[in-house]
């Protein structure tokens, strides 16, 4: 009875903790990577999107820098990976198009993997740590659609912003135009004596 309740307290905590998203800007080619300490058999989960579904490469590297695992051009994806040796593994991100991509990534590392396994555990404790896993992923995937949900206001309200300057100018010209016709017209006629 104690273990049960000892696990549902921990499913809980991994409910209402916080999800650590990272953003980056990665320029226009350029690649970023980021290194996690893993010893053998800790797993290392990364969930990722971009900004827009702008496709960018990700590639996971083992500890003498082989790619292990690389999913080319796509704007998003998730890849859990085991290690197999202790040491510094990494996992990259490539921007080979000729403009600024927002990459949004959300890495879940070894000091998950407690809650994540556990041989020992009932069918029901296992089900309630699947749960889990699936809730976080949901929340992963609610601030992905938050960050682009803001992405996008901003760049809504910034068109808007150009639209009306932009209106503004042309008004303004068209102004200045229908004045100049009417002066080079009244100054046309003058000249010949009609007015």
């Amino acid at each position: 009875m104690l273990r049960q309740a000892a696990t549902l307290i921990v499913a809980l905590a991994m409910l209402v903790s916080h999800a650590a998203a990272y953003t980056t800007i990665m320029p226009p080619n350029t690649q970023e990577c980021y290194f996690e300490r893993l010893k053998q058999s800790q797993h290392l989960t990364i969930t990722f999107e971009t900004a827009g579904k702008l496709p960018v490469d990700f590639q996971i590297n083992d500890i003498h820098r082989n790619a292990i695992y690389t999913m080319p051009h796509t704007g998003e994806g998730t890849y859990t990976h085991i290690a197999k040796a202790d040491g510094r593994h990494s996992y990259c991100f490539k921007n080979n198009a000729p403009h600024d991509i927002v990459v949004n990534f959300n890495p879940h590392g070894p000091e998950e993997e407690p809650y994540a396994i556990d041989h020992d555990a009932t069918p029901a404790e296992n089900e309630v740590r699947k749960l889990s896993h699936n809730v976080e992923e949901v929340r992963d995937h609610f601030n992905f659609m938050l960050f682009r949900n803001e992405v996008h206001d901003q760049s809504v309200s910034e068109t808007q912003r150009r639209m009306f300057h932009w209106a503004v100018l042309q008004t303004l010209a068209l102004a200045g135009v229908c004045g100049w016709q009417i002066y080079y017209v009244r100054s046309l006629f003058k000249v010949r004596g009609v007015v």
